[in-house]
């Protein structure tokens, strides 16, 4: 009940960004995501194997209509071959006998009349002797002058160039009805003396296949472009493009190879079926609408919304059990941290063998806490000695102006003494000015123009106190005077070329100051022609110079400038030391060319 309570309570007071809610919606999501994908993958796969079985249903229906057809003209070119064969057909082709043997006409035509009889389809069969230009058949005998089909010779029978069999789309003397007709022709040798022909009334054919095979409203058997079958009567021996339903789905595009896809027709969807045959120049069509399976799509429909509806309860009532079970262990934590001071003691008297993770997170927190007390008392005590230093800081200000203050006193007694200026003067005054920069601690930036005044009043000291020891030459390049550098800078490197480098020899010396511009920035030069320094104090200051920041230098030299140098300008500048060429000892100041000073970070 504590846990439920803490969980309740967190989710109020952080809403949205408790971690139980976060850890909820992501575990809801890792999993719902995946079930959606499925559930779609699931209906394209089920929607796809329906419209599959329908094109499978679709074309079966139209191999059993080909069947039909292949087989009734095969025995439509079967009874033209077998009458071409008789014996008295033969007679009748080669000789003129047409008065003097009326049996054998008559035998011929009871043989029409067999198969016209035998086959409901076939409206008339023709035997035709071109020697004669005569023409028997089921509906009369006559020459073909006479005979009521004008139609047949020329459309037919003129058109014939082989011993094959034909197939041929008409009406009968171009009015009705419409037939297909199926003639073979009879060759002797290489001469054509005539032919049979199987018409075969398309409305009987329609109703014959309506009793023998399954049918579909928009089945279609069309040869080339015109339409040879179809079940409304009015399309028969039409164009395809003036039917509507066969235009629009450009059944013309792809008739080589049987197959099935699904076409938009004026908004509607059909299952397009096509299967060519090879023999007679046929293919057969069938569109067959969605709409008929509409309600397997439904149902299909109606199956998945209650699947993912389901699913989705489910995925979020694990997701919620994950999460709570998840949360637990935070739980837990915030508990031992709010009782803090009644669990520590059970945390250190309890044994490790019934520690788990939650125990030892719990224990690192307990001494992280502790761990902040500490340094909380530390810096209490730090703070109190820095407000100490502070004050004794503030006391020390007051000397250096006293001292500045004494030294311009001495300046004017010297100068009210002699009635005028005089060395003592002088040597007063730069003294003054070098004390009263060391006090100007509000910007640690000068010019390099004013550092090298500051520089100069020191030697003017230096050269009173030591005359003719030494001299100094400045070699700084113009245009460099107005880039800044750190103040007292020039003048602690005289300094130490002087008492370390100068005064120790006996003969006068010489300091050279340079400055140049380089890749690296700007490079201040101070060089003596002094007594130099040995080898292993020379290493051992250029180790030191380059182990970096250190704060608690506390007296000016070559290590304080370079501190102060790094911890302006960064590690990659400062100040460098090496032994001349031939005598002495120089000393680089690197920094970088800078002009303005808020481009010093």
């Amino acid at each position: 009940m504590k846990t439920n309570r803490n969980l309740i309570q967190a989710v109020r007071l952080y809403k949205f960004q408790s971690l139980f809610i976060k850890s909820l919606i992501l575990i809801f999501l890792l999993v719902i995501v995946p079930f959606t994908g499925l559930s779609v993958v699931m209906y394209l796969q089920m929607n796809k194997a329906i419209e599959t079985e329908v094109s499978s249903i679709n074309m079966n229906s139209l191999y059993r209509v080909k069947d039909s057809i292949d087989n009734i003209f095969k025995q439509m070119d079967r009874v033209s071959l077998e009458m071409i064969y008789q014996d008295d057909v033969g007679s009748f082709m080669l000789s003129d006998f047409i008065n003097s043997n009326p049996a054998k006409m008559q035998t011929i035509r009871d043989k029409i009349s067999m198969y016209t009889r035998s086959f409901k389809y076939i409206d008339s069969l023709y035997v035709f002797s071109d020697k004669n230009n005569y023409m028997l058949s089921n509906r009369s005998n006559s020459s073909l002058e006479e005979f009521d089909d004008k139609s047949w010779y020329s459309s037919v029978y003129q058109k014939m160039d082989s011993n094959l069999s034909y197939l041929d789309l008409r009406k009968r003397n171009d009015t009705y009805p419409f037939y297909i007709s199926i003639t073979r022709p009879a060759y002797l040798y290489e001469d054509k003396i005539g032919a049979v022909t199987a018409n075969i009334d398309l409305e009987e054919l329609s109703k014959f296949l309506n009793q023998t095979s399954e049918q579909f409203e928009n089945t279609y058997i069309v040869n080339g472009d015109v339409v040879l079958y179809s079940l409304n009567r009015n399309e028969f021996m039409s164009n395809i493009q003036d039917i509507d339903l066969l235009n629009g789905a450009d059944v013309l595009a792809d008739n080589k190879e049987p197959h099935s896809s699904i076409k938009t027709i004026h908004g509607q969807k059909y299952i397009h079926s096509v299967l060519p045959s090879g023999d007679k120049g046929l293919t057969y069509i069938s569109l067959l609408p969605l709409i008929n399976y509409e309600q397997k799509m439904k149902d299909l429909r109606a199956f998945l919304y209650v699947f993912f509806g389901v699913g989705t309860i489910i995925v979020l009532i694990v997701s919620l059990l994950i999460s709570i079970k998840t949360f637990s262990p935070v739980n837990q934590i915030m508990s031992m941290i709010e009782d803090q001071e009644k669990l520590e003691p059970l945390m250190i008297s309890s044994e490790k063998s019934k520690w788990n993770e939650v125990r030892t997170i719990t224990n690192s927190i307990f001494r992280t806490l502790d761990a902040k007390k500490g340094l909380e008392q530390e810096l209490q005590l730090r703070m109190h000695s820095l407000r100490k230093a502070q004050t004794i800081a503030l006391q020390n200000q007051t000397t250096p102006h006293f001292l500045y203050n004494t030294l311009e006193t001495i300046k004017y007694l010297a100068i009210e003494l002699t009635k005028g200026h005089n060395p003592v003067s002088h040597m007063v005054t730069a003294l003054s000015d070098l004390l009263r920069r060391s006090l100007d601690t509000d910007n640690p930036l000068t010019d390099i123009r004013d550092e090298v005044q500051h520089a100069k009043q020191y030697v003017e000291i230096m050269q009173a106190r030591y005359p003719n020891k030494f001299d100094v030459v400045w070699q700084i390049q113009e245009s460099l005077l107005t880039c800044h550098i750190l103040k007292i800078s020039i003048q602690p490197l005289l300094e130490n070329a002087f008492q370390h480098g100068i005064i120790p020899t006996r003969n006068p010396g010489q300091i050279i100051i340079t400055g140049l511009r380089t890749s690296d920035g700007i490079v201040i030069t101070v060089s003596d022609n002094g007594i130099g320094m040995p080898d292993a104090q020379l290493k051992k200051l250029q180790q030191s110079m380059a182990s970096g920041v250190n704060l608690e230098e506390k007296h000016i030299g070559l290590k304080n400038l370079n501190q102060r140098i790094k911890l302006i300008f960064g590690d990659e500048f400062g100040v460098f030391i090496t032994r001349n060429l031939h005598r002495g000892t120089a000393v680089f100041i690197v920094i970088p060319e800078k002009k303005d000073l808020h481009e010093i970070v």
